[in-house]
């Protein structure tokens, strides 16, 4: 080989090194440096259009979405007549519904003594056709109201807008109806000591 063509390799050769390293730095920077992280999904899961109605032997039921699952916790305790649960697949936090006696006579009297910080923020809203109040309790939003001496909570985290959803429509939901009255989708109770709530509300 010649050495005119051995120069010509030579100079070949480095073009082709000299275009590759140009390219290479003039690329956007590699994803060595800014690696993509899988992120997490945003939750694409939305409370579903076609709901469920939950009707419970103490005469009380609502509607919930029907991509939720309903856990009734079972409860020994003689003043609690419900303590429900519903969770949804791929979405943190739940919506948690209490149904108790309760000895204070007004909504405002019951959070004064559990959460008297949140009784100037309270907010009024509707359970049903309950009057009833929402506080901000720590990272939770808590519903509450007083019919007859009997407490009902329903609490969810703050700031997640699927719960938030999903309590808006079991607050519009919420109704009464007389125990003999009750039907169900397949989740009611059937104790023999169910009470009925009538639902006139006693907060002035």
């Amino acid at each position: 080989m010649s050495k005119k063509t051995l120069l010509l390799l030579t100079v070949a050769f480095l073009l082709i090194v000299g275009v590759g390293i140009f390219v290479f730095r003039t690329q956007p920077k590699s994803s060595l440096s800014n690696p993509i992280v899988n992120q997490p999904d945003v939750i694409k899961t939305q409370p579903s259009e076609t709901v469920k109605i939950y009707s419970d032997a103490s005469g009380f039921s609502f509607s919930y979405p029907d991509n939720l699952s309903l856990v009734k916790n079972e409860t020994t305790d003689p003043s609690s007549y419900a303590d429900l649960k519903l969770t949804a697949s791929g979405v943190e936090g739940s919506l948690n519904i209490k149904i108790t006696d309760s000895k204070f006579s007004t909504l405002d009297d019951w959070i004064k003594s559990n959460y008297p910080a949140a009784l100037p923020g309270a907010k009024e809203v509707k359970l049903g056709d309950l009057k009833a109040k929402e506080i901000k309790v720590n990272d939770k939003l808590l519903v509450a109201a007083l019919d007859k001496g009997v407490l009902f909570t329903l609490e969810i985290p703050l700031q997640q807008d699927f719960w938030i959803k999903v309590e808006e429509k079991v607050l519009a939901e919420f109704s009464f109806a007389p125990v003999s009255d009750t039907t169900s989708s397949g989740n009611s109770d059937s104790s023999p000591d169910a009470v009925s709530f009538e639902g006139e509300e006693v907060v002035q």
